[in-house]
């Protein structure tokens, strides 16, 4: 039973309240408990008014974990105290001429990294409720810092934590790609210092080099909490970092290889001792080096950086510890070494021993193991998985055995312009593969949702052979009619959003017949709409794949694009402004892409790089005012032309969630709520296939005469391009984190929403 009003009746209130009371808990909800009573623990007896210095600052970092993952606002309005109080400042000394950046703990030493670790928390919070005051601090101290020669700014372990983090989430916040850069230059210096090549490890600082520094017996003095420290810093870098940046690879292999060193240094009861290499240094055990290590190890593993299966004993290990020795029976997180900088021998470190760090540590690690479980449960994302597998087999089950033509059940619009309806079988395929593409990009598991990806990805390469194969009964129609240009462009997509996965395992002579078929299409004069980004679409990757292309046709179409944008997110389509959904489905992501693919390419003449920096915050902007349209019942506004596409409107909401780069103020679990109730309205309850399975046209059922003159039902597989975010693993927030109200259910209850106005 689905009720349309946000309330319940008294009596279905108390009964599902008894239901959720007796029902058995299963492992996420387990240690989501834990979270919040180890969180509210901590809260009831510590107030928020306290300095913005690292210790307090690194725990609001784990708190705002568990505010992302249970929805408490609680635990956001904790922070966003604790904010104020500091004035959303770190050290507060105006002079700039005044600003240190070696240690200290005064006002002046506004470029330590020790005073900027709040920094992650306030553009965190502005993030949630954006308001510039929120960020003015930390765009001035580190937009300062960055334009400075001094490269060794974090010269001890723990300013690793406390800025690398704030210099990906700067880069996110401003979009001055200065910082990437930056960030590898001052962690070249850092590595200069203190980072053993040999181990893969970091000592905490110059002073404990080996063989300078060694323990009582002679052995490297690695202190746990230190390498924590790094190894969740490098984590969070990595969650925030774009795919396309240089020197990512970097980052990933250290990435990689400590958490290697680091597992192999876990003791058997599953902690990590203070000198990590001899724990006869300072025996026992230790939570917060612990908690960083298992938050840094975990992610890794959600993530797709680490083999589960090679991890997951040190996951196990280090969760047991973490939840039956650390933590104590009144929520105290207990063995958290006090602040110092070295594993120190005869030092008493008890389960009363607890700090405001290690308690943040130890939430950020519960909180990354509660979505390590959660992919295994009943979640949202396996709606998804079901809707676009139902969706998707009877294409390409057909299309794999060359059968699509024969049965796929074809309709037209009533006012069909008389085109060959062979056209329906490329629009089909084409718009499918272009949505389910990031989907199918994962790697293999044996999961339920793992299978019907296999089985997909099997069934897609097969049919992109025949879809360029004379001798296929499947063979598309590439030949005799300008719409061919239309879905080769979603065809050549498709290839771009899984190019490893879909291109790259297709026999040569596949490859060479699409190559020749893609060139054959320049015949076609597109029109002065978004037709210019068919064309661009289609050259962008032959430019990707090494093959001729024709730059003019790139660079022309993406010159009108530009002087057709008309702001605040806004395109016209063509030199006509028509009010519709085609920057969703087509302008806003071929324009990006275009671009991406460019630049990727190394193509030359045109600042590919540049441009999309700018189109994407035009994104961000267009798909807040689609997260907008999503009314508090799952509905959205149908007008314009190409109503029968269906959810592909929602396709750069969708897009920036699998970029990782919504706008401010729209969350990841407010999107994933928003798109799915919209799925539920549009396919629940309404009869959206034909008899053999395909889609019929309409938006929300059987409705032909919403089709326009060139709708087909293949035209409607447009609407699978809101799957995008299911290109991020099951683990990613997008799909972990707590349920969300979106935008139009806060305003509509009477909650706090941000403002939208109009951006330059």
């Amino acid at each position: 039973m689905k009720l349309k009003s946000g309330f319940l009746p008294l009596a279905l209130a108390l009964t599902v309240s008894t239901a959720s009371y007796g029902a058995q808990k299963n492992e996420s909800e387990k240690v989501i408990d834990i979270v919040n009573k180890v969180n509210q623990h901590w809260q009831e007896n510590n107030k928020a008014e306290s300095s913005a210095f690292w210790h307090n600052a690194a725990y609001h970092t784990g708190n705002m974990e568990a505010y992302f993952l249970t929805g408490n606002d609680a635990y956001r309005e904790y922070s966003e105290t604790w904010a104020n109080y500091n004035q959303w400042m770190g050290a507060k000394e105006r002079d700039k001429k005044r600003w240190k950046y070696r240690y200290g703990e005064t006002k002046d030493h506004v470029l330590f990294g020790d005073w900027q670790i709040c920094f992650q928390t306030y553009i965190d919070l502005y993030n949630i409720n954006p308001e510039e005051r929120k960020v003015r601090r930390a765009k001035e101290v580190m937009g300062y810092q960055i334009t400075t020669p001094v490269k060794d700014y974090w010269w001890w372990s723990d300013g690793l934590y406390m800025v690398m983090p704030v210099m990906t989430k700067m880069y996110k916040l401003t979009g001055d790609r200065k910082y990437l850069d930056k960030l590898y230059e001052y962690l070249l210096a850092s590595d200069s210092i203190m980072f053993d090549k040999e181990e893969n490890l970091y000592y905490r600082d110059a002073k404990y080099v080996y063989p300078k520094h060694k323990t009582a017996n002679g052995i490297k003095d690695f202190w746990a909490r230190g390498d924590g420290w790094v190894l969740a810093g490098l984590a969070k870098v990595l969650k925030d970092m774009p795919d396309d940046f240089r020197h990512r690879p970097f980052f990933v292999d250290k990435y990689i290889k400590m958490a290697k060193a680091v597992a192999a240094l876990q003791q058997p009861e599953g902690y990590w001792t203070r000198s990590m290499k001899d724990p006869q240094c300072a025996p026992g055990p230790e939570t917060s080096g612990t908690a960083f290590f298992t938050y840094g190890i975990i992610w890794g593993v959600n993530n797709g950086y680490l083999q589960e299966e090679e991890f997951k004993p040190v996951i196990d290990k280090a969760w047991k510890y973490l939840s039956k020795t650390a933590l104590q029976k009144d929520g105290t997180v207990g063995y958290v070494q006090p602040i110092g900088e070295r594993a120190i021998p005869g030092q008493v470190i008890d389960a009363r021993s607890t700090a405001n760090f290690g308690v943040g540590a130890f939430l950020l690690a519960s909180c990354e193991y509660a979505r390590y479980l959660k992919t295994k449960e009943q979640s949202d994302r396996q709606y998804w998985c079901r809707l676009a597998y139902d969706m998707a087999k009877p294409v390409l089950s057909n299309m794999a055995n060359g059968t699509l033509q024969k049965n796929m059940i074809v309709e037209v619009s009533p006012t069909w312009d008389g085109r060959n309806k062979k056209v329906a079988y490329m629009e089909c395929f084409g718009r499918l593969m272009a949505g389910i593409a990031p989907w199918l990009a994962l790697p293999d598991d044996d999961t339920e949702e793992g299978k019907m990806r296999r089985q997909l990805r099997e069934w897609a390469l097969k049919s992109y052979a025949n879809a360029v194969d004379p001798q296929s009964p499947d063979y598309l129609l590439w030949n005799g009619h300008s719409q061919a240009l239309v879905d080769a462009a979603y065809i050549a997509e498709s290839f771009i959003r899984a190019y490893d996965q879909l291109w790259v395992p297709l026999d040569e002579t596949t490859k060479q017949r699409y190559i020749k078929e893609f060139s054959s299409l320049r015949w076609v004069d597109p029109p002065y709409s978004n037709w210019l980004l068919f064309s661009s679409m289609v050259e962008s990757f032959l430019a990707k794949v090494d093959a001729k292309y024709d730059k003019y046709r790139v660079n022309s179409a993406l010159r009108k694009i530009e002087e057709w944008y008309v702001g605040d997110g806004w395109y016209s389509d063509g030199p006509s402004y028509a009010f519709d959904y085609y920057g969703s489905y087509v302008i806003h992501p071929m324009y990006l892409e275009t671009l991406h693919t460019m630049a990727e390419a190394g193509v030359r003449g045109y600042d590919y790089r540049g441009m999309w920096n700018k189109a994407l915050r035009r994104t961000q902007k267009y798909s807040l005012v689609l997260e907008r349209f999503i009314s508090p019942d799952g509905y959205f506004p149908a007008f314009g032309r190409s109503i029968p596409y269906r959810m592909a409107a929602m396709q750069p909401l969708a897009m920036m969630a699998w970029y990782g780069r919504l706008p401010a103020g729209v969350s990841e679990a407010q999107v994933r709520c928003a798109l799915t109730e919209a799925f539920r309205r549009m396919f629940d309850d309404n009869n959206n296939y034909n008899e053999g399975g395909f889609l019929t046209i309409g938006f929300t059922g059987s409705q032909p005469n919403s089709a326009d003159y060139y709708t087909n039902n293949g035209s409607l597989y447009m609407t699978s391009l809101s799957f995008l975010p299911l290109g991020l693993p099951a683990s990613h927030s997008f799909w972990t984190d707590a349920p969300q109200p979106w935008t139009q259910q806060k305003a509509w209850k009477g909650k706090a929403f941000p403002k939208d106005h109009r951006w330059d």
